[in-house]
């Protein structure tokens, strides 16, 4: 707001420009420093109030902001008290980034007002206007956002909801009367959500579902490339198909890499480093027996620290992941869902390869 477009009257009344007298009749005065005011409303420019004698100060701009600050709260108020009013359905994106999957899926809940909200005096930007409930069993703060201001900052307590009402500022022409400001808002206002805890466990299920999506994706992936390697397998038959003691054949052509123990011969290693000191090696176990590993139902995985053992290197997995072999130097996995799991979300560096010693450096 360059210039004044709102004023107090005598009674200390809010009034636009629209509604008084013209030039110094318009009994107003400015909401800062008390001066008299003089009604503008020329041919020429847009209406607006003037310090007699033009001594108006930057405070007495920024006093006109709160006054239309003032304004927005008292429509919200209005709004919200209104039968049928009702808060917009909460949304929230949830997401799963992973080396071969980009999955998205909206959570999205309806929430409401229990009871009355309890309206604040607070006149800074970055303070609620506003507090209540919400019928989730949260406590909801509400934000007023005009035109560029900059947004509330992130909660400092994630269990509470935030949402805001957000309206750019009106032209010249909406401030000349109270009832072109109140259609500017009714149309141009919007309550949005910027926060509302998981309190129905419907963002958790989301993201649950996405990582059964990823999972299949993976596990598809992997058969691919399975079958892919069994058919080059029975392409050429000098190739080894079994594996382990008792079978006719042996895997000693295939290439052995000590960081990865116990792994099954010709497999694919993926990479994960967790921190500067910790690195972690992905990889399927060599079965023992008569089995091929690469048709067998059931399929052994092992985590290996990269490149090689770490202090405290069998404390730093959880149970529910996997089994620390301290004889061998590895953890076997309970679960190879849980364990991509696990290493995806605490990841810096994710990457895959036939030969482990690619990820030197990572």
């Amino acid at each position: 707001m360059g210039k004044l477009f709102l004023a107090l009257d005598a009674a200390g009344a809010m009034r636009f420009i629209g509604e008084v007298e013209r030039g110094a009749d318009c009994g107003c005065h400015c909401p800062e420093c008390g001066s008299p005011l003089v009604a503008r409303q020329g041919m020429a420019n847009d209406w607006h109030f003037a310090h007699d004698s033009a001594q108006e100060r930057p405070e007495c701009k920024a006093a006109a902001q709160r006054l239309l600050r003032r304004f927005v709260i008292d429509h919200l108020k209005s709004r919200t008290a209104s039968a049928g009013f009702d808060l917009p359905v909460y949304r929230q994106e949830v997401t799963l980034v992973r080396s071969l999957v980009h999955l998205r899926e909206e959570a999205q809940w309806d929430a409401q007002i229990v009871g009355e909200l309890r309206w604040g005096d607070d006149e800074s930007d970055h303070a609620p206007v506003a507090r209540g409930r919400l019928d989730t069993g949260v406590e909801l703060q509400v934000f007023v956002s005009l035109g560029e201001a900059a947004p509330a900052p992130e909660p400092l307590d994630a269990g509470v909801a935030r949402l805001a009402f957000r309206v750019r500022p009106p032209t010249a022409s909406f401030f000349r009367d109270r009832a072109a400001a109140e259609q500017h808002l009714q149309s141009a206002g919007e309550l949005v959500w910027e926060h509302h805890p998981d309190t129905l466990g419907l963002v958790r299920e989301a993201q649950e579902r996405l990582e059964v999506r990823g999972y299949r994706i993976y596990s598809n992936w992997l058969s691919m490339v399975d079958a892919k390697r069994t058919s080059e397998a029975d392409a050429a038959p000098a190739a080894a198909l079994f594996y382990g003691p008792g079978s006719t054949d042996s895997a000693d052509g295939w290439p052995r890499h000590a960081c990865a123990p116990g792994h099954a011969p010709n497999v694919n290693f993926t990479f994960y480093r967790l921190g500067p000191q910790e690195a972690w090696l992905l990889y399927m176990l060599e079965r023992a027996g008569p089995s091929d590993w690469r048709t067998a139902q059931q399929k052994f995985y092992a985590l290996a620290p990269y490149p090689s053992p770490f202090e405290g290197w069998a404390q730093a997995i959880p149970r529910t992941v996997g089994l620390a072999d301290e004889a061998l130097g590895i953890f076997r996995l309970v679960g190879f869902l849980d364990a991509v799991t696990y290493l995806s979300r605490r990841a810096r560096v994710t990457r895959s390869h036939r030969d482990p010693m690619a990820f030197g450096g990572l």
